[in-house]
């Protein structure tokens, strides 16, 4: 199968943050309304800070923000330019940003007790190497949460080509 193009994401530079004229902004505006239901999520289940694993972090939107909360966070992504800005907005200064493809992760088995995957899956072929690794990292009845669009022609057109 054919690899998806993802080099949008290594031209966005300070636009992640900034850009309200880019289907970028919509990324952010979402991970504003996500990031919420995400923390809360964890903090039901553990109730303080454990390690957590973002695949496909971009700028860091997700990983930044359980940052603050206390999380030991490691992101993971494959455009080196999206690491940089993550780290540039990382306020605490404890997030680890790894260049990596979440198809074949560095990590040894059940190393994270909360692994997510925001927006990542409809830009992966194929999507199951990205699950399999999710699941082999992680611990034992830890959780997993992703979150993606449906593989529609319109998902597509609007999600993964931002048109």
């Amino acid at each position: 199968m054919a690899e998806i193009n993802n080099q949008i994401y290594e031209q966005l530079q300070q636009r992640w943050y900034h850009a309200d004229d880019d289907p970028v902004a919509l990324l952010r505006a979402e991970a504003r309304a996500r990031n919420p239901w995400v923390q809360q999520r964890i903090w039901e289940k553990y109730g303080l800070p454990v390690s957590v694993l973002d695949l496909g972090c971009g700028a860091g939107f997700l990983s930044n923000a359980l940052a603050k909360q206390g999380h030991r966070v490691t992101g993971v992504d494959q455009a080196e330019n999206a690491l940089h800005v993550a780290r540039a907005h990382d306020g605490t200064g404890t997030v680890q940003y790894l260049l990596g493809d979440a198809r074949a992760l560095s990590f040894a088995p059940e190393s994270f007790e909360v692994v997510c995957a925001m927006d990542v899956l409809e830009h992966v072929l194929p999507w199951q190497g990205v699950v399999a690794e999710a699941s082999r990292v992680l611990k034992p009845g830890g959780l997993f949460i992703f979150y993606t669009f449906n593989r529609t022609l319109l998902a597509w057109l609007f999600a993964v080509k931002g048109i």
